[in-house]
Parts: C-alpha cells; sequence; structure tokens
C-alpha cells in the first residue's frame, strides 16, 4: 500500500469518526433497560452459576471531541449467583463408631445494586463505539437463601476398600434446613466496566461487562468473592 493509499485511508477514517456521535458540548439523555447474566468470581471450593437479573436506568452524555463521549449513568441492577458446595470428612460419632461426613449446601445470593458508571465512550465509526471507565455499585437490598443437607455415613472400613452405610438406622444422622439470611454483601462495591455500543436513529444497544474489584462478601474470615455481570440493554438517545 502506497503512502497515497495510507493517507486516503486515515482520511476516511478521521471522517466517520468526526460523523460518529456526538457534537462537541452536546448533551444527550438515554434511559436503557434490558437484562443482567452475573456471576461471581470466590477463592474457595464452591461451583457458582449464572442467575439472570433486570437492568434499567438512565445516563447523560456530554460530546468531549467529535469522537469521543463522556457519560454518567444511573442503573438499578439485579445481581448475584447461584451456588453449590459440598464437603466430605471423616470422624467418629457420639457411639464411638467411624463415620464419613457430608455437608452440601445450594443456595441462591440476590444483590440488587444501584450502580453509577462513568465511562469514555471512544467512537471508531458511525453509530459504533467501545467504552470503559469507573463504576461505583451501591448495594440496597441482600438476601442468601439455602438448603444445606449435612450427614453423618457410618463407615465399614476392610483395608484399603470400605462400604459407606446410606440407610438411616439410627446409628447415621441426617440434618436438612433450609433458611435466608440479609445484609451479607458490603454495602459498597468498585470496578471496571468495559463494553461496545451500536447506535442507529437513536436506539442504542449496549453489550457490557463488568469486573468487581471489591470483596463484596461483608462475612467476616470467609471467602473472598468479586462480582462479575453482563450486561445487555436498549437505550433511546435524547439529545438535548
Amino acid at each position: 500500500m502506497n503512502r497515497q493509499s495510507i493517507l486516503l485511508a486515515a482520511m476516511s477514517l478521521s471522517a466517520m469518526a468526526a460523523t460518529a456521535q456526538n457534537k462537541v458540548g452536546e448533551f444527550s439523555i438515554k434511559p436503557m433497560i434490558g437484562i443482567n447474566v452475573s456471576d461471581i468470581t470466590t477463592n474457595e471450593e464452591i461451583t457458582y452459576k449464572t442467575k439472570y437479573g433486570f437492568a434499567e436506568g438512565l445516563e447523560a452524555e456530554y460530546g468531549v471531541k467529535p469522537w469521543v463521549g463522556i457519560s454518567l449513568g444511573a442503573i438499578y441492577s439485579q445481581q448475584g449467583a447461584w451456588y453449590k458446595a459440598s464437603v466430605l470428612g471423616e470422624g467418629v460419632n457420639e457411639a464411638g463408631h467411624p463415620v464419613v461426613t457430608m455437608l452440601a449446601i445450594n443456595g441462591r445470593l440476590k444483590a440488587d445494586y444501584i450502580n453509577l458508571p462513568l465511562m469514555a465512550n471512544v467512537y471508531l465509526f458511525k453509530g459504533l463505539a467501545l467504552k470503559t471507565g469507573l463504576q461505583v455499585g451501591f448495594n440496597v437490598h441482600d438476601k442468601l437463601s439455602y438448603s444445606a443437607y449435612y450427614a453423618e455415613l457410618l463407615d465399614f472400613r476392610n483395608q484399603d476398600t470400605f462400604i459407606i452405610d446410606y440407610s438411616n438406622n439410627g446409628n447415621s444422622s441426617f440434618i436438612s434446613t433450609e433458611g435466608t439470611v440479609s445484609d451479607v454483601s458490603k454495602t459498597v462495591d468498585l470496578g471496571i466496566p468495559v463494553g461496545i455500543s451500536y447506535e442507529y436513529k437513536n436506539i442504542t444497544l449496549d453489550a457490557r461487562y463488568y469486573f468487581g474489584l471489591t470483596n463484596m462478601n461483608d462475612v467476616e474470615d470467609s471467602e473472598v468473592m468479586h462480582n462479575r455481570v453482563l450486561s445487555i440493554t436498549l437505550g433511546y438517545k435524547f439529545k438535548l
């Protein structure tokens, strides 16, 4: 590719970027609504599965350059995750018999946030933008719902093999319980959102992924937990 071709391509890209979205000094307001696919990362041997939620809010954007806008939003976001954990151990019951202990927990963590993302939007082509920034979230409600199953199972060992008696014959004990716990997440969550959006005739499709940096677990001496959220929203931009 010669210099003229390179220069022509650069000028074309610059022209497209210059007409990408915002005029310098222009304000716009964008109501938005969509879904969340949230998860949690942890340092413990707990299996977390994605949870679906709802997201809605409002973003305001200011045109700094023809190809750069700065936006600030306020978004209600349903987050959390389903989780599953199991622990096996060995011990001796009250009758002095060796037992294998088993603890299994299934549950759901529901955490609702008001998120305030401050983002830089870089318009590569007309309607297409990459974005990143910083987000602070305020936990307005959370609830941990769980069901737990604990069992002491008789352990009959024979050299290198053993048989576990699963029958509840009075020598084995089984405990099942359910419950809910509130206020298990920290009040403030700080993290980094990254995303991409496309606008056509003021209608904007936005996809962003949030990397939580704060350990959101508010239970002392417990696992480290970070929010992970994929948000897909549809909005309409009103230019002021």
